[in-house]
């Protein structure tokens, strides 16, 4: 039998992202859930184990609060607010210290068992709260904050090297990340690889493949506007099909800001009918859209385990995936997807046309099996089981 604790969830942002929400759901049963960040927009959790703690963006709402908070934890524990305080002086400016008092300032005062940070680069916001007040910390590491942001800033390394060693517990999105991880410290004892949980409506959505009866291929990526993407091959890719005649039409759904350097490539390659840049969409609008789709091509550069390309998989849409981070975990040439070197535009069109050239019983078997794996590894109890082991763990 578990023993219940009050585990923190820290993201930012509430409603969080789609790991997030899965993971609360698959904790909140037997165990309480407080959650702490901005919420940005209407939503009730029915499950009365999930308890969300506001720290308003608006600084005059924010001050109220942290007036409000100050005198319960005056109250309960004066030490407590002391030693915070201290703590949170530290900081150079004025505004800095603010930002900070008022993100620890209720996770203090409500005391979790557990802080599950999701992103590694606050690692260092919240280590006070283990040094300080003995509150253990579980880290997420996850695609771009292991990746390449320790590579790109020194200082971002030189303080995982520093807290990492720290930390209580690990939770790694892939093998691959968990290796990157250790070589900023992250003991390798406490890593845990589990994999990311992908929502029930992507397996409800799941269609076998249909013979394909047009001789257009339609192709979809989907991902915020960043160059660690890789778009840039992808349309150059699309720019190679279609001078070697391809009838090839390519959206990327997840760009809610005009990308000027995307745009610019389009229209010098002239691309303007065959590649449309999309804002993000609802879960149900993007799995109705992918039942449209021949394709989904994920062309990043680094990844964890990308989201879209389990949902693709859960959905039974075919894939494309470069060869980066985790994702050879999952897409494996000949058995479940193809793979295709990184900031390789002609490989990548290449593997379309191999695609598309792929007789239907063989690709048939590739959706088929992609979609068991995902049942198998990405849905099952198997995950939330791993989670409360990982936290329950740091207690034995």
């Amino acid at each position: 039998m578990h023993k219940k604790l009050k585990i923190a969830i820290y993201s930012g942002q509430i409603p969080s992202t789609t790991f997030v929400e899965s993971l609360i759901q698959a904790i909140d049963e037997h165990h309480e859930v407080l959650l702490f960040g901005s919420k940005t927009k209407t939503l009730n959790y029915t499950n009365k184990n999930i308890k969300i703690f506001i720290i308003p963006n608006n600084n005059w709402l924010k001050g109220v609060y942290n007036i409000w908070r100050s005198i319960q934890l005056a109250l309960r524990c004066p030490k407590n607010l002391v030693e915070l305080w201290k703590e949170t002086y530290t900081h150079k400016t004025a505004y800095h210290k603010w930002q900070n008092y008022s993100k620890l300032l209720p996770m203090v005062l409500h005391q979790p068992d557990v802080l599950h940070i999701q992103w590694a680069k606050s690692l260092q916001d919240f280590m006070i709260l283990k040094t300080v007040f003995n509150i253990p910390i579980v880290l997420s590491l996850r695609g771009s904050h292991i990746n390449y942001s320790p590579i790109v800033s020194k200082k971002l390394a030189a303080s995982y090297r520093k807290n990492f060693p720290q930390v209580d517990a690990f939770h790694a999105v892939s093998k691959a990340i968990a290796v990157e991880a250790e070589k900023y410290g992250a003991p390798t004892d406490k890593i845990q690889v589990i994999y990311s949980m992908v929502p029930k409506l992507f397996f409800d959505a799941y269609q076998p493949l249909k013979p394909k009866t047009k001789n257009n291929v339609k192709i979809l990526s989907v991902g915020r506007s960043h160059w660690v993407k890789g778009y840039t091959y992808a349309i150059q890719a699309i720019a190679a099909l279609k001078n070697q005649g391809h009838n090839v039409q390519y959206q990327i759904v997840g760009i809610d800001k005009p990308d000027e350097e995307l745009l610019f490539l389009i229209a010098e390659l002239g691309l303007e009918k065959n590649v449309s840049l999309k804002s993000k969409m609802p879960q149900t609008e993007l799995i109705a859209l992918m039942q449209t789709q021949d394709i989904m091509l994920l062309s990043s550069l680094e990844e964890g385990i990308a989201n879209v390309v389990l949902e693709a998989m859960a959905v039974g849409l075919p894939v494309i995936s470069t060869d980066c981070g985790g994702m050879s975990e999952v897409v494996i040439p000949g058995e479940t997807g193809f793979l295709v070197p990184i900031r390789d535009f002609r490989a990548m069109a290449q593997a379309i046309i191999d695609l598309q050239n792929t007789p239907y019983e063989q690709l048939q078997y590739l959706t088929e099996n992609a979609h068991k794996l995902i049942q198998s590894k990405f849905i099952s109890k198997a995950n939330q089981h791993r989670f409360f082991a990982l936290y329950q763990g740091i207690f034995s």
